[in-house]
């Protein structure tokens, strides 16, 4: 039978902890550095914004679809990623990102706005515009003032088109007597397909989302709690499934592990979106699993260890899983890898990404984190609990087993 790990190996991982621990630490203050200097990269889901798909009957280079939203949306955020329509295999389709997240300007509205105030006068009320609405801009008139005056969807429709928008569609909203009319624009979509027609005049629009800055806040503080909360239950899970003096080092091992890869997206420059925090939280679960496996062997060893040195013993657990941790932790990193490489260009690339990372941290972390917190805390505060060896003596500054 072959071993990854032959049996009987006898690493000093323990020996060496303070040195691997200090490394953690330093690694962990950086990734805290890295984060405040160079901040994190929110997506669409987080920043608000808009998402189009565009659809070329003809091949398209991206750089060239990067360049036209340059100069489209200048000191804008904006992405373009390769997207695949099985589908549609004659087809060429690049996913967009513009991270603006008001679709009209201040100018852009004081410039509907007086449209509205030049053809209607004393009868025009207002224009208001709600950033999380959209494409969508209102514009309510003074009731009994709009006598012989034409308030045709179409007219309307022509007074925005004087400001260079495209109107897709207007209705009337609210009680009848109010007055007040949608005006729903094609906007960004709009000008984004205009400037590609240039590269593809067959270029259109497959797929428009948008996100307003609301959600988009609501969206990111609610991601970043559920990783927080999930630390937070895995800390009692520990507490009630172990003991105080294995929870700690669990949890340290998470924060460790969760802290130093967003540190490496943001080094990286990769965005943080709701994939990323799919990937933490699946990154948490895999991490506490592999944590759980080396302290229940851990535990195991230490009831069947009688007078023998505490270190010894957590040595010889941690390698007595070893290979059953590497053997595990390779084909999750095989699974990232195929992620990577056949999902670039999709969410399936960077969630691989940050398990990747994870898996590597993880693996580290429950050896040389978890574990040596552990026998520190055990040292520390577990000598009044120290067991009597065979002949009815103390352990001596060894801590024995417990």
């Amino acid at each position: 039978m072959m071993h990854i790990i032959k049996p009987g190996t006898k690493i000093d991982f323990i020996g060496t902890s303070k040195t691997w621990l200090t490394i953690s630490l330093v690694a962990f203050v950086l990734a805290l550095g890295i984060i405040a200097i160079k901040g994190l990269n929110f997506g669409l889901d987080f920043s608000g914004g808009h998402e189009i798909l565009l659809a070329f009957d003809k091949p398209v280079e991206a750089e060239a679809v990067r360049g036209r939203l340059d100069q489209l949306f200048p000191g804008v955020d904006t992405s373009v990623q390769r997207y695949e329509v099985p589908s549609e295999p004659n087809k060429t389709f690049y996913l967009t990102r513009i991270q603006r997240s008001e679709t009209f300007g201040a100018n852009e509205i004081t410039a509907m706005n007086q449209a509205f105030t030049t053809k209607y006068g004393a009868a025009f009320k207002r224009l208001r515009y709600n950033a999380e609405a959209g494409d969508v801009v209102e514009v309510e008139f003074v009731a009994g003032a709009t006598q012989g005056i034409d308030l045709s969807d179409a007219t309307l429709a022509a007074v925005v088109a004087g400001t260079n928008h495209e109107v897709r569609q207007v209705r009337s909203v609210g009680r009848v007597e109010q007055l007040r009319r949608q005006v729903i624009l094609k906007g960004v979509e709009a000008s984004l397909i205009n400037a590609m027609k240039e590269l593809d005049p067959s270029a259109s629009s497959a797929k428009v989302e948008f996100v307003g800055p609301t959600v988009g806040k609501q969206l990111r503080d609610d991601g970043l709690l559920a990783v927080f909360y999930t630390l937070i239950c895995m800390l009692l899970y520990i507490a009630l499934r172990f003991d105080f003096f294995y929870s700690p080092g669990a949890v340290i091992c998470l924060f460790h592990d969760s802290v130093v890869v967003v540190a490496l997206l943001a080094l990286f420059g990769e965005q943080f979106t709701l994939t990323t925090v799919a990937g933490l939280l699946t990154l948490v679960g895999y991490s506490i699993n592999d944590t759980i496996v080396v302290f229940d062997r851990i535990r195991e060893t230490v009831g069947n260890a009688q007078g023998a040195a505490l270190k010894d013993v957590l040595n010889k657990a941690i390698n007595e899983t070893l290979g059953r941790t590497v053997m595990t932790s390779s084909a999750v990193i095989f699974s990232c890898i195929c992620l990577m490489v056949f999902g670039r260009g999709t969410v399936l690339a960077s969630f691989g990404l940050i398990m990747f990372f994870g898996i590597i941290l993880g693996t580290y972390s429950s050896i040389y984190v978890a574990s040596p917190i552990y026998y520190f805390l055990k040292q520390r505060f577990g000598h009044q609990e120290a067991a009597v060896t065979k002949k009815g003596k103390k352990p001596g500054s060894e801590a024995a087993v417990v």
